[in-house]
């Protein structure tokens, strides 16, 4: 059985940018009074920790700060209860209540090949979980990753490690809002099986999504998110609560702490470009933001 906690800590860091920020992923934060640069880094939960070794000037933007920022601080222990708490389905609803019976072993079998578990094992889980465990590891096995830590949350882990302070952008009950509370449980439960019927094209969108991201081409993933017209793709009011109000809420929220101290602010790379992402709204906000270098290597 999957360790659990782990995956959906994980899962509330997922979370899957305008043309002038083409191939970049650390951007140094300057100006606007402040005494120390901080630093903004996008990042992908399915890409090796060795990729970062290949991002220029990564690790002496992060060490440094004297502060690590995040999404949300994975080591909280209540906030984790609460999220294993919100991923859980009503009482009174399991997964066969929202699938037919030809969707329910379709994916039923589907999951016995990818995860070794069975509907039966998962029946009280919220279709988003569910979906999300599926494709990260239909995912790391066709890519080969073995990492027990993902890149979201690597940073934190080191930054305790090295006694610096950590903090989220987010509360709990924020992450469970936008992950647990956007769409129905039936629109969650058609997405799951879509995407199981539509595997072929999944894995290829996913491929093809790691490989603008290991080239920096954040404003290329912005693109592809706002694609419209498949069942799997995002709605607009599901894309604004996912990305857009998060950042409008964390543009709030991050001059203040890069006012007291250096940040490394280490976020999914989606929040970062587009006329509503961080870069363009840390610019409205009188802040110069620059990109480390213009150059990543080539995807393999």
């Amino acid at each position: 059985m999957l360790n659990m906690k782990k995956n959906i800590l994980i899962l509330a860091l997922l979370a899957f940018s305008i043309f002038q920020c083409q191939s970049q992923l650390l951007w140094k934060i300057t100006g606007n009074g402040l005494k120390h640069p901080s630093y903004l880094f996008g990042t992908h939960h399915l890409i090796p920790i060795s990729f970062l070794d290949s991002v220029p000037e990564l690790y002496k933007a992060f060490n440094s700060c004297e502060v690590m920022v995040g999404e949300l601080v994975i080591s909280n222990i209540d906030a984790s209860v609460l999220i294993q708490q919100a991923a859980m389905l009503p009482k009174n609803i399991e997964m066969k209540d929202l699938l037919s019976e030809q969707e329910y072993n379709m994916v039923d079998n589907e999951l016995k090949s990818v995860l070794k578990i069975g509907l039966k094992d998962v029946a009280s889980m919220n279709p988003t979980l569910i979906l999300t465990l599926y494709e990260m590891e239909m995912f790391k096995k066709l890519i080969g990753v073995s990492d027990d830590v993902q890149s979201d949350s690597y940073f934190q882990l080191v930054a305790t490690e090295k006694g610096k302070k950590v903090i989220g952008l987010e509360t709990a009950e924020e992450q469970i809002s936008f992950l647990f509370g956007n769409g129905t449980l039936e629109r969650q439960a058609d997405v799951l099986v879509e995407t199981v019927l539509q595997k072929e094209r999944i894995i290829k969108e996913m491929e093809h999504l790691n490989r603008l991201y290991k080239t920096g081409k954040i404003d290329n993933l912005l693109v592809s998110a706002n694609q419209r017209g498949k069942i799997t793709d995002m709605t607009d009011e599901e894309y604004a609560k996912l990305v857009d109000n998060r950042n409008a809420n964390w543009s709030t929220k991050i001059p203040q702490l890069i006012d007291q101290s250096p940040c490394f602010i280490a976020v999914g790379a989606l929040h970062l470009s587009g006329k509503n992402g961080l870069i363009k709204l840390l610019q409205k906000a009188g802040y110069k933001l620059t990109p480390t270098s213009m150059t990543l290597p080539k995807a393999k």
